[in-house]
């Protein structure tokens, strides 16, 4: 289909744009684990998974996978789901019996942002209990995390908190991995600039720390998200030499792939220091001291 000689092509994208996620999803057998605050939550239906980690904002009409870190619109998702391109995508919709309707939920709950209450040095014990119990060495930690104290829906909570290069923060705790406005990546200068070390979190970056016993001496970028990976890209050009230790999982091993097909100058490290876990931090929690 040809955008400029398809009279067909102004009514598949009007009827994308009033196609909703939801009825998308029900209609291919997904269907929500929860709906609350303006968010419907699914197991993705685009991985195997236990926990619901597939976000729809249903005011918004935009979905987001925690899990891999992609996000996006109906197309995006139809393109993920059937490995479409955008104008199949489009006949795909366009051509089928979605409901057209507009929808009406609940209005948009401020309450539900994350506002950050204050930012102070790390020295919560519930929060050093956890970096321990992920065998994480305190002198690395207090590097480079803080601790938040932060409200979501009215609700007090505080977290471990990794800011980014945008002022935004990564927030984890024992029970709940979240983040704070603006979404970005995380770069550490080092006394060698030459190379370049890739991690996902910030937490497998503090393993890299604790199993070395020092602080990497190249420079540093924690993703934050995979779907930051795309931002670097300048970054990855402009080094003689690139360390990228990504998770094990599918979408880590698909992104280090897609990467290293890329770029001729890019080591993949997963496979040589943790080929059978899933992270650094899962190698570094199993492994015998000896």
């Amino acid at each position: 289909m040809k955008k400029d000689d398809d009279s067909g092509y102004t009514s598949y994208c009007t009827k994308t744009k009033k196609t909703h996620i939801l009825d998308y999803l029900e209609q291919n057998s997904h269907l929500p684990v929860k709906v609350k605050y303006g968010s419907a939550w699914y197991q993705s239906p685009l991985r195997q998974e236990k926990t619901p980690s597939f976000k729809v904002d249903l005011n918004k009409n935009l979905w987001y996978d925690f899990g891999t870190g992609e996000g996006g619109n109906l197309i995006d998702l139809v393109i993920k789901l059937n490995n479409y391109s955008v104008p199949e995508a489009l006949a795909h919709i366009g051509g089928s019996s979605y409901p057209i309707g507009e929808h009406r939920f609940e209005p948009l709950d401020d309450s539900g942002r994350i506002k950050i209450d204050r930012i102070q040095p790390l020295a919560n014990p519930a929060l050093i209990q956890y970096l321990r119990s992920r065998k994480i060495l305190m002198p690395f930690a207090r590097r480079i995390l803080k601790e938040a104290y932060y409200t979501v829906h009215g609700k007090q909570y505080f977290a471990l908190a990794f800011a980014n290069d945008k002022g935004g923060y990564e927030l984890r705790s024992a029970y709940f991995k979240t983040g704070s406005s603006p979404k970005y990546f995380t770069t550490i200068r080092g006394k060698d600039n030459s190379k370049l070390n890739v991690f996902e979190g910030f937490m497998d970056y503090l393993s890299c720390c604790t199993f070395y016993r020092q602080v990497p001496s190249y420079r540093t970028i924690i993703l934050n998200s995979l779907s930051f990976l795309p931002k670097i890209e300048a970054e990855l050009v402009g080094t003689y030499e690139v360390n990228l230790l990504l998770d094990n999982d599918q979408a880590g091993r698909t992104a280090t792939q897609s990467l290293m097909t890329s770029y001729k100058h890019i080591c993949d490290w997963a496979p040589i220091l943790y080929p059978d876990h899933k992270d650094f931090n899962e190698f570094l929690m199993n492994r015998r001291i000896q």
